[in-house]
């Protein structure tokens, strides 16, 4: 699992906002997120009837809403269920919506800047090819599809060399 300091870095760079604003729910995902999920994008707003963050790393989206009282709720997107994203911006604030198959959750009260970060975050997650070691061609075809992803920005340094590793053994 990540640690606190590593996940407040990951936050930093994704966001360019220090993780104090997030505090409650920055200090669950050491417990939430696995070894290799790393928070890629960020979004702080309403969700139901519940103030939370919005986290997305390489496998899913997770809505983290830390209660006053002590309650945690985590809800969970993974994209392979994701049909579609949906941003909109107003003179201060933004609305976010995901389209599941038979569900759309509506995140409203966002950060207009980041709302939009984080949309085409997501965007590119869903339209980016998947990459598997079996999934034709030969190696040298692979390595190039696999650098070509990365240097588009679609797959981080990590996933690179996860997939590059599964493609040489």
């Amino acid at each position: 699992m990540p640690t606190l300091e590593q996940i407040q870095q990951q936050i930093k760079q994704a966001s360019g906002l220090d993780s104090s604003l997030w505090k409650r729910e920055v200090k669950e995902l050491p417990s939430i997120l696995t070894e290799t999920e790393a928070v890629e994008a960020i979004l702080q707003g309403v969700y139901g009837n519940n103030l939370g963050v919005f986290v997305a790393t390489m496998s899913r989206i997770l809505f983290v809403d830390k209660g006053m009282f002590g309650g945690l709720k985590v809800e969970e997107f993974h994209y392979e269920k994701i049909s579609s994203v949906q941003f909109e911006t107003g003179l201060i604030q933004g609305k976010l919506k995901i389209f599941t198959s038979g569900n759309t959750a509506e995140i409203t009260n966002c950060d207009k800047r980041l709302v939009r970060l984080f949309a085409e975050y997501v965007q590119g997650r869903l339209s980016a090819p998947k990459v598997s070691p079996d999934s034709g061609g030969d190696v040298l075809e692979k390595l190039e599809r696999l650098a070509k992803l990365k240097e588009q920005g679609i797959l981080s340094d990590e996933e690179f060399q996860q997939q590059k590793a599964k493609i040489l053994a």
